[in-house]
């Protein structure tokens, strides 16, 4: 028994170092979303993303552990409930629950969904046992199609992008306004082209007013 314990505990310490390691990885995304999002890469949300993969992984390679105990085995009952303001309780949970009424008791110590979740659950699971396996392949094929046009959209657009910077200046005004429909939306390499244009015939126009100021005054 009090091997049991013991080892119990050293899992339950194990399983909140890795818990307390993924809750400061996703603080720190979090912060980073809130306060760096102006400059924030897509390459740094990514390995954010890693990190807090790895950490659930980790945390399930833990929990599935030969030396890991059922903890769904262990039954966790409430000796007391009290509606008042629990000191150690709100040191412990940093905060987030202030007392340990009848109120919170069923939300913190719930092991199955709500019944409404559960029931929405049900409902899914017999909805896809209807469909049938040629059913289901044919629309996962239909949904990779679709994702793979939108990629290939999508790289497209990138590498337009990419020419249209590195294009001379002298090409970049002869841009074939005709081959557009007049409802389509224009894509990402009209508007690039059309910045430094914007910006050299605003040059001209300022140039001429100031010759014609220049010839009020004479």
């Amino acid at each position: 028994m009090q091997r049991e314990e013991k080892q119990l505990e050293a899992s339950l310490d194990a399983l909140l170092s890795q818990v307390a390691d993924l809750k400061n990885s996703l603080g720190s995304f979090i912060c980073k979303l809130e306060n760096e999002y102006g400059r924030l890469t897509w390459p740094s949300v990514l390995d954010s993303f890693a990190l807090l993969s790895g950490q659930l992984n980790t945390l399930n390679k833990v929990l599935k552990h030969e030396k890991t105990p059922l903890f769904r085995n262990q039954v966790i009952i409430p000796l007391v409930l009290s509606p008042d303001r629990d000191e150690d309780l709100m040191r412990q949970t940093e905060g987030r629950v202030p007392v340990f009424s009848h109120e919170v008791v069923p939300d913190h110590l719930r092991t199955k969904p709500d019944p409404e979740v559960e029931e929405q659950e049900k409902q899914l699971t017999t909805d896809a046992a209807r469909i049938g396996a040629d059913a289901a392949q044919k629309q996962i094929q239909s949904l990779n199609k679709m994702c793979s046009n939108l990629l290939e959209k999508i790289s497209k657009e990138e590498r337009e992008s990419e020419s249209g910077g590195k294009m001379p200046s002298g090409i970049k005004t002869n841009i074939k306004s005709a081959s557009m429909h007049p409802y389509q939306r224009p894509s990402c390499l009209v508007f690039i082209l059309a910045v430094p244009l914007r910006c050299k015939v605003k040059k001209l126009l300022g140039q001429e007013e100031k010759k014609n100021a220049r010839l009020q005054l004479w």
